[in-house]
């Protein structure tokens, strides 16, 4: 269904104004009250949704440029090419060579992700290894996954127990 040409003006407006905006934002400069009616609109003009801050800012899908991982922050507002943070964790964690410290996707997404990995985890959507400090999270398939941990190792070995 297209969308009226005073729905993307209104759009155009906001979103010239602030590349990111909160569903508030979206009820008063659309003037409806109809949340069926606000993602009616930003579906058919096309939209993303923040990674970070629980979902709850959007964006137009043509405002974001995309670093080379596929993030794109707007003050401290993250979105993903791959959506969620769940998927985004998939994503990052599948793609990793030597696996992924929580500490690693921190500091790269950041915000804490402990609890979205360990219900990751749960769910066998990636896998998880003691490696000597901490957990490497792994891919889920077993055979990646035994790669990621050997170049983990090669990467950085052990430090051998004084005698």
């Amino acid at each position: 269904m297209p969308v009226s040409a005073t729905y993307l003006s209104a759009l155009e407006k906001l979103f010239g104004r602030n590349p990111v905006a909160l569903l508030e934002d979206l009820y008063t400069a659309l003037g409806t009250a109809s949340r069926t009616t606000i993602f009616r609109i930003l579906s058919a003009v096309g939209y993303r949704t923040s990674f970070s801050h629980a979902g709850r800012y959007y964006t137009l899908k043509d405002i974001p440029t995309f670093d080379p991982q596929g993030l794109w922050f707007y003050q401290r507002i993250g979105f993903s090419v791959h959506g969620t943070l769940r998927a985004t964790l998939v994503r990052f964690i599948a793609l990793a060579p030597a696996g992924q410290t929580h500490e690693e996707l921190q500091a790269r997404l950041g915000l804490r992700v402990h609890d979205t990995l360990r219900s990751l985890v749960g769910s066998q959507a990636i896998g998880r290894q003691r490696d000597q400090d901490a957990y490497l999270y792994l891919s889920a398939d077993p055979e990646k996954a035994a790669g990621q941990l050997a170049k983990r190792r090669h990467v950085a070995p052990r430090v051998a127990a004084p005698d």
